[in-house]
């Protein structure tokens, strides 16, 4: 048998070559010249993960470095924060115990400082009678100066002194009504009266004015009574209806009201020199006057005053002008609930009204503890022609009276007499002792308080405030002597 027809058999060590041919083709086939190895190329796999690995681990452990920094920085900022909170809160303590310790003097300051202003306007307030009485006595000796033949250089002297002592009692009647209000002195005492009352008083108050000035003053009243503050409501119109005198030079007054559902308005008219529309914001302001009226004269003070009463009672003022024509101006006060029988009574008042009794023909009573105001009063009533009857207290009066067999015609009496007795009193002593209750009487006072108003209308008495105008005290006796 040929060796190729031999059976296979292992092979002989000459026999290896074949394999290692195949490993070296296999090798040849991998390892290519020039390029990696599979070796190689492994480990550069393996070296690329580990330096992204490694990248990754870096960059988080710069992560977390900063991290803890940026913790550790927020702990120093916290912690400097803090400190500073602490140190602002000190300071702010600190402020504000000094603006509590400022509070607190401003406070005390502001207290001595009401309390020293409440002193002063309580002072005035109550001083006003004291401070009253000497210029209503110099009022009064003016009035009879004038009366006598003196002079034409005497006599304007005499004018001119008069003026002034009218321009004080102006301010002082004004700085009281002020200090009166702001020290809650005046407050407004609702009561029920008569409208018409006050209307006409108004009338018998300003008839003499108005005549020395060519001027007609009528009044329409109607037969209501109102809830207001009597004192408060006339103190108004009188300062709207010399607001009216001053500011109108032809022509005349009227006043009047005129019902509004459950109120009563009261109306002052005027044919003056009117209100530019310009100054309407500023009427009501204090030492305003109208800039269109060549007679200024006036303070300034009587519209400021009209408000400030109207306010303190809650009523409402109103007013219309028409430069060149005339002005009104108009109080709105609430009609009482109750009403009782007036007597029927024309509701316009004759201007010229005929005297039945004259004032040179009357028996006066006078009854005034101040001795100046007394002497003064006296020598006007017997310049005026009166016979006289002067007495400082209730019982002089009554002594002088037994010597006397004539009945007296009129009363006039100041409120606060000695013996702490007041005037209605004393008049209600002599009505009574002449048997009538019909006697006249006019009560005078520097304190218009609520309670002596309302005691001078118990007792049926007129009610003039010092200082009394001269005029307007002759008017009213007039008056008193033909109603």
């Amino acid at each position: 048998m040929t060796r190729d027809n031999e059976p296979f058999s292992s092979p002989k060590p000459n026999d290896e070559k074949p394999v290692l041919f195949l490993q070296d083709v296999n090798k040849k086939r991998y390892d290519v010249p020039g390029e990696p190895s599979s070796r190689e190329m492994e480990l550069a796999e393996r070296v690329e993960k580990l330096e992204k690995i490694n990248r990754a681990l870096i960059r988080r452990v710069e992560r977390s470095m900063d991290q803890r920094a940026n913790s550790y920085s927020l702990f120093q900022s916290a912690i400097l924060l803090e400190e500073q909170v602490k140190a602002r809160t000190i300071e702010l303590r600190s402020a504000l115990d000094e603006l509590e310790v400022s509070n607190i003097d401003l406070s005390k300051a502001k207290e001595q400082a009401e309390n020293s202003n409440s002193s002063k306007t309580k002072f005035l307030a109550a001083a006003s009678h004291d401070l009253l009485q000497p210029l209503s006595a110099a009022r009064l000796n003016m009035s009879t100066l004038k009366g006598e033949d003196v002079s034409p250089q005497a006599g304007r002297l005499i004018s001119q002194v008069d003026r002034s002592l009218q321009t004080i009692e102006e301010l002082l009647r004004t700085l009281f009504d002020i200090s009166k209000l702001d020290a809650r002195v005046s407050i407004p005492d609702i009561c029920r009266f008569s409208a018409d009352r006050i209307i006409r008083g108004l009338h018998a108050d300003f008839s003499s004015v108005a005549n020395q000035k060519n001027l007609k003053i009528k009044v329409f009243s109607l037969p209501l009574i109102v809830s207001t503050d009597p004192i408060f409501l006339r103190r108004i119109l009188q300062n709207l209806v010399s607001n009216a005198l001053r500011y109108t030079h032809q022509g005349g007054i009227l006043i009047g009201c005129r019902r509004r559902g459950n109120n009563l308005r009261l109306e002052v008219w005027d044919t003056g020199s009117g209100i530019p529309l310009s100054e309407h914001d500023k009427i009501f302001d204090e030492f305003h006057r109208c800039k269109n009226d060549v007679h200024q004269d006036g303070l300034g003070l009587g519209l400021a005053i009209v408000k400030r009463m109207a306010d303190a009672a809650g009523h409402e003022i109103d007013f219309n002008s028409i430069p060149g024509k005339g002005s009104v101006f108009s109080v709105t006060v609430p009609i009482s609930s109750q009403q009782y029988d007036i007597p029927d009574e024309p509701s316009i008042v004759p201007d010229n009204k005929p005297v039945q009794i004259k004032l040179e023909d009357s028996f006066i009573v006078l009854i005034e503890d101040n001795p100046n105001v007394r002497v003064a009063m006296k020598t006007l009533f017997s310049r005026w022609g009166a016979q006289c009857l002067a007495g400082d207290s209730h019982s002089t009066i009554q002594e002088q009276l037994d010597q006397v067999e004539r009945t007296p015609d009129v009363i006039v009496a100041d409120y606060h007499l000695k013996d702490e007795i007041v005037g209605p009193d004393v008049v209600a002593h002599i009505r009574n002792r002449y048997n009538t209750q019909d006697l006249p009487a006019v009560i005078v006072t520097a304190t218009p308080y609520p309670a002596v108003l309302e005691h001078a209308a118990r007792e049926k008495c007129e009610l003039l405030t010092k200082p009394v105008a001269p005029a307007e005290l002759r008017a009213l006796l007039i008056h008193l002597l033909n109603k």
